[in-house]
């Protein structure tokens, strides 16, 4: 079925649009007059060439067995078409019919002759069975010229259509239409139709209404293509007998124009808070016919809330914090809102886990915390209790959503705090071994000796106040039963110093963590045996790199067997690694980690997951006892710590050369096929504090490299120069091997230069 339409009060305006769509370089005059008859022209007020039929747009439903059809009739007696048969008369051509000089035009493609038949000399047919869906533009034109030939338009004259139809246009009104065209032009414009091939309406996709703030709503859809123009409105009823009858429409044209309808409560129709359904029609029109497409639509499940207001702490300890907020709009709301409040503390390394809890006002709580909460709905305060850090900043969001909504896009935007819980006492004391110690005895007084106590460090987290600090000490109690408290000589990030004690006496050495609010409540110990007791240092512990992903082997001698008890299946090795001193390489000053390995092991692999040059090793032999309960009943008994040494890698070290500013060294080097091949060494070097009995450097080590190296007997010397006159020197070799550098320092040198002579 064919539909038209035409609008004859703005044909003149329509006709200028249309025409200046028509093909590129063809050149077609249009002349408009005020001519009363136009039975044979394009439409009324239009002085044409001719007409098509039908006139106007031409709608038709695709694939409906429906064909395009189009007259197009030339008008005989048109000013040209007289004259052109005048001359085709005088030049003996009676014969000859215009409708043959009738062509057919899609936008700028001529039609194939097979769709175009004549009807009589001045009517010739478009035919087109099934015509594809779209929308295009057919003109019918008469070209004529002398030789009696179809004229192809020429390319030129695409760019003067639009202001040829223009000056006919205005030559309309000042002259005569005879006088409007010009003589040369070889074809003649007859009609045109704006030519609709597509759908009746289909029904809308993707509805979506969302209420804002319960303030007010807006819905939208997608319009489905369609070549022809369609018109979607939307309308609503409500429900309940008042209303039942009652239809309202969109306030604007927005449902028409942009396939969207807003409505609040100063619209007209105005937003209806106070009903949790709408029933909405969205009714579809083109000039096929209508489509409707009917919606129940839950408005209180597609309420998306503002962002809770005025947030504030009410409380905290170290282990909860009160929020207070409010709601606005959404307050009067009574038909249920969950609250979601998310947190996080600075300590979260993972911010895609975050701690939730779900609060109802008709239901019970749900927390992912497992911990009971309840909601106070007057002032909608809530205390977020089970907090795991004390002294730290949280940050809390708090959402909101009705109880009524489903999914997660209906949640507010989060009003956000940051909220520090209160401090507490350090949650527990650093973590010690019964080997982490390490002495020195006094080269003036053989029964004094400097004790190191090592512990691993607590977490940033467990520190729970202000001015966090180690605390170490041992207890003493006098001839007269008098129990004195002493405290460490120095305390370091992860170990304390203990001057010029008795090497006859066993001593246990306690360290706390203690912080402005007090001291953690458990401690740990160390004790450290007399020198009699004290078990025999494993030797030759040394360190090699597999690669350098952070791999080590450590190997060492077995421990002698003679002071541990053969009974007892408890003896044991602890391996230590630790993060290096950045002024004293030889110094364990950061977090330190160790591992127990049986007695009968003397090599060990392990990794590192850091930068290898980071960390030093230790080795130490233990001789556990059954647990002891008290000071009084300290049996275990262990050779303290030995680090990671060079003794037997570097032998024969000697100075060959010595001056008041340089020294020279040498040296023989183990080689097996465990250490690797030398490709190398390096030199450490630095001024050390006299005054004391373990060297430390005063200032940060000087290296040197040596790339040189004797492969036949793994000889190895260097010139150290640059040094101060009369000044102490600690000076250390590390071995460059094919399969790594592996620092170990060699002990036996530490004091080798001596002050330096003149």
């Amino acid at each position: 079925m064919v539909h038209r339409q035409y609008k004859v009060g703005t044909f003149k305006h329509k006709l200028f649009t249309m025409g200046q769509k028509w093909i590129d370089g063809l050149l077609i005059i249009l002349i408009l007059v005020e001519f009363s008859n136009s039975s044979n022209s394009c439409g009324p007020g239009i002085y044409s060439s001719g007409r098509t039929s039908p006139i106007g747009e031409i709608f038709i439903e695709y694939n409906s067995s429906t064909p395009l059809e189009i007259l197009c009739i030339l008008n005989p007696n048109h000013d040209q078409l007289q004259k052109v048969s005048s001359d085709y008369a005088a030049d003996g051509n009676k014969s000859e019919l215009l409708s043959h000089r009738i062509r057919f035009y899609r936008n700028d493609e001529r039609m194939p002759e097979q769709y175009v038949s004549i009807i009589n000399s001045t009517t010739a047919q478009l035919r087109v069975l099934n015509p594809p869906a779209s929308s295009d533009v057919y003109k019918c034109v008469v070209c004529l010229d002398k030789n009696n030939h179809f004229v192809e338009p020429s390319k030129s004259f695409g760019t003067s259509i639009n202001n040829t139809l223009q000056k006919n246009i205005v030559n309309t009104v000042e002259s005569h239409p005879s006088d409007s065209h010009d003589s040369h032009d070889d074809c003649i414009g007859v009609c045109l139709n704006n030519v609709f091939v597509g759908y009746k309406p289909f029904n809308i996709t993707n509805f979506s209404c969302i209420s804002n703030n319960w303030e007010s709503l807006t819905c939208n859809w997608t319009k489905p293509e369609n070549p022809i123009k369609t018109n979607y409105k939307i309308y609503f009823r409500l429900p309940g007998r008042s209303f039942s009858r009652s239809i309202f429409n969109c306030p604007t044209d927005s449902d028409i124009k942009n396939n969207t309808c807003y409505w609040d409560l100063s619209t007209t129709p105005l937003y209806r808070q106070s009903y949790e359904y709408y029933y909405f029609t969205i009714a579809g029109h083109n000039a096929l016919g209508k489509s409707s497409t009917s919606i129940r639509f839950h408005h209180y499940a597609n309420i998306i809330p503002a962002a809770p207001k005025i947030i504030s702490m009410v409380d905290q300890t170290e282990s909860s914090v009160e929020l207070s907020w409010s709601l606005g709009t959404m307050s009067f709301y009574s038909h249920g809102l969950i609250y979601k409040i998310q947190y996080e503390s600075q300590w979260n390394s993972n911010p895609e886990h975050l701690n939730s809890i779900f609060v109802s006002h008709n239901s019970k709580p749900q927390s992912t915390t497992n911990q009971t909460t309840s909601v106070q709905v007057d002032n909608l305060t809530f205390n977020v209790t089970g907090l795991e850090y004390p002294f730290t900043v949280y940050v809390f969001c708090i959402y909101v959503r009705t109880a009524l909504s489903v999914g997660d896009d209906k949640w507010s935007a989060p009003c956000c705090i940051h909220a520090e819980t209160k401090p507490t006492i350090p949650k527990r004391p650093p973590r010690t071994d019964i080997g982490s110690f390490e002495y020195v005895i006094s080269p003036s007084d053989k029964s004094k000796r400097d004790i190191v106590i090592y512990w691993q460090t607590i977490e940033d987290y467990e520190k729970c106040g202000e001015s966090f600090e180690y605390i170490a000490y041992y207890i003493h109690t006098t001839a007269d039963k008098q129990i004195t408290t002493y405290r460490s000589d120095k305390t370091e990030k992860n170990y304390a110093k203990f001057n010029s004690l008795s090497t006859s006496i066993g001593y246990e050495f306690i360290v706390i963590s203690y912080n402005k609010e007090g001291s953690s409540m458990e401690c740990s110990r160390v004790y450290v045996p007399s020198e009699s007791d004290t078990l025999h240092k494993p030797e030759s512990f040394k360190k090699n790199v597999f690669d350098k992903q952070g791999i080590f082997e450590l190997s060492w001698k077995s421990a002698d067997s003679q002071k541990l008890s053969t009974e007892n299946k408890l003896d044991y090795y602890t391996l230590f690694w630790c993060e290096k001193d950045l002024i004293n390489p030889l110094q364990c000053n950061g977090y330190m980690n160790w591992v127990h390995v049986p007695i009968s092991v003397s090599r060990y692999n392990t990794t590192v997951f850091d930068k290898m040059e980071k960390y030093i090793f230790a080795i130490s032999v233990n001789s556990a006892k059954p647990m002891r309960n008290g000071f009084d009943n300290l049996k275990a008994s262990s050779s303290g710590m030995v680090w990671e040494s060079f003794n037997d890698n570097v032998k024969n070290v000697w100075v060959s050369v010595i001056g008041s500013t340089f020294v020279g060294l040498s040296w023989k080097v183990y080689c097996d096929d465990k250490t690797g091949l030398v490709v190398g060494y390096h030199i450490f070097y630095c001024p050390i504090i006299i005054d004391i009995s373990i060297p430390l450097c005063r200032e940060p080590m000087t290296a040197k490299t040596v790339s040189e190296v004797h492969q036949n007997d793994c000889k190895g010397s260097i010139l150290v120069s640059g040094l101060r006159p009369h000044t102490l020197y600690l000076i250390a070799i590390a071995i460059v091997t094919s399969s790594g550098e592996t620092i170990n320092f060699d002990t036996n040198i530490k004091t080798l230069s001596g002050p330096i002579l003149k």
